[in-house]
C-alpha cells in the first residue's frame, strides 16, 4: 500500500504544478545559427532595419490562405518551428499540418509544439509517437491527472482544471510570427462541412516575431507545461513510421488536395523569403497573460493582460469597433461603452447571433446586456450564419455551400489608429480564468484599412440589433437585415434559431453562472 501511495504522490507532483527540472534543449544535430542567414531572415532582415523600432504586420482574414500561410512558413523554415494552440482537432487540416511538422523535423527542423491538454481531442497516442523523432517536442499545458477519464477532474480539481491556456501563435524561425483567433482544424480554415469560423490572424515579422518567440518559451519552460512522454497511460502505442504512412495517405483526401492546390499557387511566402511582401509597418506592443495566471488566484491580476487594455480604454475619444464571438460586457463593460458614447465616441460591436452562436451558454449570458447596450447608444450587430454574400463566396471558392458560418475574430479597432488582434474574448472567461495573447497594432493606415471594410461589409453578413419603437409594440427588440437599404426586413424574434434554440437561451440565461463563461 505505501508502495503504490508514493507512486501517487509522484504523480500528482508531475501534474499539479509543482516545481520540476527544466527539459534540457533539444540535443544534437539542432545546433542554432544566425537566423539573418535562414531563407526567411535573407528576405526579412534588410527591411526590418530599415523600419528600426517597428515591425511588419499582414492581415490574414481568408481561411484558406491563413492554413496555407502556415503550411509554406514550414515548408521555408530552416532552424526552428514553434507552435502552441487551445485545440488541435482531429480532422483534415490537422493531420495535413502534422504531416508538415513532420516533413520540417525530417529536414533537421527542431520542432516544439505546446497544446492545452484539454484541446488535442484524445490524440496522446499520435503525439507520443512523433516525439519519437528527434527533433519534434511536445509537451501539453495544465494536464489532467486522470489519464483514462480526464474529465472527471472537472469533479475533483475544478478549480485547477477549469483555466485553460487559450494562446494561439505560430513561429517560423523566430523570424515570422502569426497571432489571431485560429486553432488547428477545419472549421478555422474553411475546409467544414456543417460550420465554417469567421476569423483574423496577423503574420508579423521583425521585433512583433522575436517578442512572440520569447513568450513562447515563457510557456514552455512553465511548469504547467509537461512532456508528453512523462503523463504515464498504458495504451497500445503508434510507431512513428506507422504515423508517417497514415499521413501520407490522408495528405491525397479531397480537402487537402484543395489546400496543396492553393499551396502551390500561393506566392505570400514566396515574397516574403525575397523581402517583396508589402507588410504594414508599425510600432506594436506584445500583450500576453503569464502563464501563472492558471496557478493563481483569479482576483491577482499581476501579469494579466486586462490592465493593459483599461488603460487603452480610456484614451477613446471619436470610435471603437468591437469583434468578439463570446461578448459578455458584465455591467462595467457596459458603463465603459456609455462613458465612450456620452463622450462624443461611436461604438459598434459585433457578436454572434443566437442561430450562429456555438456555446448557447455564452449566448443566454449575453443576451441580458443587450437592452442596456442599446440603451447606452451601442450599435449592436450580430452575425448571420448564412447571408446570401457568404453562401455567394463559398460557392465561387468552391467551398462545402451547406455550412454556417460563426464568428470567431477577436479584433478591436481605436480611434482609427490602434488595431488589437489576437485570442482574446470580451468575456470573464478570457479576462479573468484563461491565458491569452494578442498584439495593439499602432498604425493609423491598417486601423483605417480595416475599419473601412469591416463597416462596409457588416450589414451584408449581419443583423442590428435594435429598440422596437412601434407604437404599441410588445416587443423590446428587433432584428434588421440592412444589406437592401431599400427593402430592409425586420424580424421580432432571434432570426434563423428556432424555437428550441430560444427556450434553452432563456433557460440558461437563469442560471448562475456568468463568472464561468
Amino acid at each position: 500500500m505505501t508502495h503504490y501511495f508514493a507512486k501517487f504522490l509522484l504523480l500528482c507532483t508531475r501534474l499539479t504544478g509543482f516545481p520540476r527540472p527544466v527539459c534540457a534543449p533539444i540535443p544534437a544535430p539542432f545546433e542554432p545559427r544566425e537566423s539573418k542567414y535562414t531563407r526567411l531572415g535573407q528576405g526579412i532582415i534588410n527591411e526590418a532595419e530599415d523600419h528600426q523600432g517597428s515591425s511588419g504586420f499582414y492581415l490574414l482574414s481568408n481561411g484558406l490562405d491563413a492554413f496555407v500561410t502556415r503550411l509554406s512558413l514550414m515548408e521555408a523554415a530552416d532552424q526552428t518551428l514553434d507552435v502552441q494552440y487551445y485545440l488541435f482537432h482531429k480532422d483534415a487540416t490537422s493531420k495535413l499540418f502534422t504531416h508538415y511538422l513532420v516533413r520540417a523535423a525530417d529536414r533537421g527542423v527542431r520542432v516544439r509544439l505546446l497544446l492545452d491538454d484539454f484541446g488535442h481531442y484524445g490524440q496522446e497516442r499520435l503525439l507520443r509517437a512523433l516525439v519519437e523523432h528527434p527533433n519534434i517536442s511536445i509537451r501539453l499545458f495544465n494536464p489532467f491527472a486522470n489519464r483514462k477519464l480526464p474529465y472527471l477532474d472537472f469533479l475533483t480539481r475544478f478549480s485547477k482544471v477549469q483555466r485553460r491556456m487559450h494562446n494561439k501563435s505560430f513561429i517560423a524561425d523566430t523570424q515570422a510570427a502569426i497571432i489571431g483567433g485560429r486553432n488547428i482544424g477545419n472549421t478555422y480554415f474553411s475546409a467544414d462541412e456543417y460550420t465554417n469560423f469567421t476569423d483574423l490572424d496577423v503574420l508579423g515579422v521583425g521585433q512583433f516575431a522575436t517578442e512572440v518567440s520569447t513568450v513562447f518559451d515563457l510557456y514552455w519552460q512553465h511548469s504547467l507545461a509537461v512532456p508528453v512522454q512523462d503523463l504515464q497511460r498504458r495504451t497500445i502505442k503508434l510507431s512513428l513510421a506507422g504515423v508517417r504512412r497514415k499521413l501520407a495517405v490522408r495528405r491525397h483526401n479531397k480537402i487537402n488536395r484543395a489546400y496543396l492546390a492553393r499551396l502551390a499557387d500561393l506566392e505570400l511566402v514566396e515574397q516574403l523569403k525575397k523581402g517583396e511582401l508589402k507588410f504594414y509597418w508599425a510600432k506594436s506592443q506584445l500583450v500576453y497573460d503569464h502563464p501563472d495566471k492558471l496557478l493563481n488566484d483569479c482576483t491577482d491580476t499581476r501579469g494579466h493582460l486586462a490592465p493593459t487594455l483599461d488603460c487603452l480604454w480610456q484614451e477613446v475619444t471619436t470610435e471603437a469597433l468591437l469583434v468578439s464571438p463570446y461578448f459578455i460586457p458584465g455591467d462595467n463593460g457596459v458603463a465603459t461603452f456609455a462613458s465612450w458614447v456620452a463622450a462624443g465616441a461611436k461604438v459598434t460591436v459585433l457578436t454572434n447571433s443566437l442561430a450562429a452562436n456555438d456555446v448557447p451558454l455564452v449566448h443566454a449570458s449575453y443576451a441580458r446586456y443587450r437592452p442596456a447596450l442599446l440603451n447606452a447608444g451601442v450599435q449592436l450587430w450580430e452575425l448571420q450564419p448564412d447571408s446570401k454574400k457568404a453562401r455567394k463566396s463559398r460557392r465561387s471558392r468552391g467551398l462545402p455551400s451547406s455550412s454556417k458560418a460563426s464568428l470567431h475574430a477577436k479584433t478591436m479597432i481605436f480611434d482609427r489608429k490602434i488595431l488589437f488582434v489576437g485570442s482574446l474574448n470580451l468575456d470573464p472567461r478570457s479576462l479573468n480564468l484563461n491565458t491569452e495573447i494578442g498584439v495593439l497594432i499602432h498604425s493609423s493606415e491598417i486601423a483605417e484599412f480595416a475599419s473601412e471594410i469591416f463597416l462596409a461589409e457588416l450589414p451584408e453578413h449581419a443583423w442590428q440589433v435594435e429598440t422596437n419603437k412601434q407604437e404599441g409594440s410588445r416587443h423590446q427588440l428587433q432584428w434588421s437585415d440592412k444589406s437592401n437599404p431599400e427593402a430592409i426586413t425586420h424580424y421580432q424574434a432571434e432570426p434563423q434559431a428556432s424555437r428550441w434554440s430560444r427556450f434553452r437561451a432563456w433557460l440558461f440565461g437563469h442560471l448562475p453562472l456568468e463568472s464561468l463563461l
